[in-house]
Order: C-alpha cells, then sequence, then structure tokens
C-alpha cells in the first residue's frame, strides 16, 4: 500500500494530529490541572491552612503529644501511602520532562518573569500597611504588642517598598521586627515563619543589585517557604489537639472525617506539596499551585485576618507557580539513570525529612521547654 492511498494518507493525518496533540499538551494540560486543584481546594480541608494560632487558644510551651501517640496505624498507613505518592510523582517527573522538556511552560511564562520581584516588593508593602491599619501586631496576628512605635515603624517600612532603590530597609526592617518577636516571644515560637527571613533576604538582594546572589534570591524564598510549612505539617501533628475547637466550630470542612484522621491528612497534605517544592522537577509547580488554591479557598472560612496573615505566603507561591524550578531544586534532583531507583531514592529522601523534621521539631521543644525530661 503506497503513501498516497487512502488508507496511507488516513495514517499520515493521525500522525499528524497526534503530534499537535503534544504540542497543545502544556495548554490542555495545565487546564485541567487548574481544575484538578480547585477540586482539591474543595476536598482538603481549608483549616489545614488556616494557621490555628490566630484563631484558636494555643500553649506553645505544654508537652507536644507523645511520638508512640503520634505514630498511630493510621498515621503508618499515611506515611506509606505518602511515600509510594512521592515516589510516583517521582517517575511522572522523569516522563514528564523527556516527552516535553525540562520546563514544558518556559515560553509562555517567559514574559511574566521579569516582573516577579515586583509581585513581592508591591505584596510585602501591602502587607506592612495592613499591619499599620490593623496596629499592635509584629508580623503575624497572634504576635501583638501594645508598642504605638511598632506600628508606625510598619507604615514606614511600607513606604519602602515604593522603589527598589529603598526595598532594602524594608527587608533590614523585616529581620528587626523578626528579632523583636524573638524576644517577646522567643525563638521557637519564631520558628513557625522562616519565611519572613526568606523574604528579606530575597529583597535585600535585589534592591541593592548584588549580583554574586542575585542567582540564588529566588532560591532562598523557596528554602524559607518549604522549611515554614514543612514545619507547620509537624506541628499540625504534635500538637492537634489546638485545632480541634475550630474543627467543631467549621464541622462541613471536615467532610464527615474523624478529627484526629483528618488532622493526620491536613499534615501530610501540606508535608507532601512543601517537600515538592523542593525536590519536585514539573510537580513543583504542581505542588505551588496547589497550595496556593487552598490557602486561597481558606480565605472563604476564616476572612480577613487570615488573608492579610498569609497575604506573602500567596504572593510567593504565585511567584513559584510561574517562575517554576531554580538553582536548588536542580541542585537537589538526582542524575541516577534509573527511573525506579530514582524514585525509590526519592521516597527515602522524603522519609529522611519526615524524620529530620520529626527530630529537630520535639528536641527544639525540648531544649526550650523541657518536655524531654
Amino acid at each position: 500500500m503506497t503513501q498516497g492511498s487512502p488508507r496511507g494518507l488516513c495514517r499520515a493525518r493521525i500522525k499528524i494530529e497526534r503530534r499537535a496533540s503534544r504540542l497543545d499538551w502544556p495548554a490542555q494540560g495545565w487546564r485541567r490541572i487548574l481544575s484538578g486543584c480547585a477540586a482539591l481546594a474543595v476536598l482538603i480541608p481549608s483549616s489545614a491552612q488556616a494557621h490555628v494560632k490566630w484563631f484558636a487558644p494555643y500553649d506553645v510551651a505544654a508537652n507536644p503529644t507523645p511520638l508512640p501517640d503520634v505514630f498511630s496505624p493510621s498515621f503508618l498507613l499515611l506515611l506509606a501511602g505518602s511515600t509510594v505518592l512521592i515516589m510516583l510523582i517521582g517517575l511522572g517527573d522523569r516522563v514528564i520532562a523527556g516527552a516535553f522538556g525540562d520546563d514544558p511552560l518556559k515560553e509562555r511564562v517567559a514574559a511574566l518573569k521579569p516582573r516577579l520581584p515586583d509581585v513581592i516588593r508591591i505584596m510585602l508593602g501591602a502587607f506592612l500597611l495592613c499591619l499599620w491599619l490593623k496596629g499592635g501586631i509584629i508580623l503575624t496576628p497572634e504576635l501583638t504588642t501594645t508598642s504605638e512605635s511598632i506600628s508606625w515603624f510598619q507604615l514606614f517600612l511600607a513606604m519602602s517598598t515604593a522603589s527598589w532603590r529603598t526595598s532594602w530597609i524594608a527587608g533590614l526592617g523585616i529581620v528587626v521586627l523578626y528579632a523583636i518577636a524573638v524576644a517577646n516571644y522567643g525563638l521557637f515560637h519564631l520558628l513557625d515563619y522562616p519565611l519572613f527571613l526568606g523574604i528579606a533576604a530575597y529583597l535585600i538582594i535585589h534592591s541593592l543589585r548584588v549580583e554574586r546572589l542575585l542567582p540564588y534570591a529566588l532560591s532562598i524564598l523557596y528554602v524559607s517557604m518549604a522549611v515554614t510549612l514543612l514545619w507547620a505539617s509537624i506541628e499540625k501533628w504534635a500538637f492537634a489537639s489546638w485545632t480541634l475547637p475550630l474543627l467543631r466550630q467549621h464541622e462541613r470542612i471536615t467532610l464527615g472525617i474523624e478529627h484526629g484522621l483528618y488532622m493526620q491528612l491536613a499534615g501530610f497534605v501540606e508535608f507532601v506539596t512543601a517537600f515538592l517544592l523542593l525536590y519536585g522537577k514539573t510537580s513543583q509547580r504542581l505542588a505551588a499551585l496547589t497550595l496556593f488554591v487552598i490557602f486561597i479557598a481558606a480565605i472563604v472560612d476564616f476572612g480577613k485576618i487570615d488573608a492579610v496573615g498569609h497575604s506573602m505566603i500567596i504572593a510567593s507561591l504565585a511567584v513559584m507557580v510561574i517562575h517554576g524550578n531554580t538553582r536548588v531544586n536542580v541542585a537537589l534532583l538526582n542524575r541516577i539513570p534509573s527511573p525506579t531507583v530514582s524514585a525509590l531514592e526519592l521516597g527515602m529522601t522524603y522519609l529522611g525529612f519526615v524524620l529530620l523534621f520529626f527530630t529537630f521539631y520535639y528536641v527544639a521543644h525540648g531544649i526550650f521547654y523541657g518536655s524531654l525530661n
């Protein structure tokens, strides 16, 4: 049968249509992903992303849940399932990279990337302005103060973000505010918020045009974001009781799931997505987008306080969705030729992160509050 025959022409047309479909995958695929993330925001607990210390009583000095109680059969089952999920995502990243390259959206987002530093700068200015208008707050809603000078200092910092030439002042000011909060509330409490230090470093590097550090500015932001969320995940498991009053007030968002299991699920959603912010390839964008949608959805239930308090997280996630991988992602990706061995290595790394952050959280709490005695 010749190529010019009806059957040959039909085969040629099918091949062309398949190639066209592959070329159009990023647009079609990301539309599906957006729809999936929207659905995920409905299914995943929004209270998982509402910072419990802003809405319910808490006691940082209280003893965390003993580890044998945390590592219940349901927790271990979810840990095993999430590890398998991480391995499958690793395999999926390889398949997508092999078919469409390391960054399928590179051309589509190229025009947006130069404006990303402005997103952080402008959002920080708006965030600081809101703190000044509210008054009596150091960076986050639960860090209250009676000092009027701190509120006016935050207004001054907000004004400094009006131009890149002066934005380094806001960066240094964030470090000062963080130090004041540490002095008032203790270092362990402020370990909830390393993102602020990452934002400060990002702003200073861009404002002062530190050429040697500019390539790493976004990596610093990524790491500080991931550590913030990984730490928050451990706190959900260590102090799940803090969130129970919120769950009783917002029963509909539990979807009928038993509250203890619900908190375990919330912690794993956050830990998995935060881990992928560092170790994901194509999945890094999906993880950032999923978190972005979940944080936005939480505002519906928890209002303006949640919107302002998480505004810098939301802005940073938006930057991650658009930019994709940074140098830190490239450095952390393994180069193992075998996809199976590579997936196993990623799964073991994930388990190592769970163990590392549990150890760090419980040991740090023991050092500061004596809970290990």
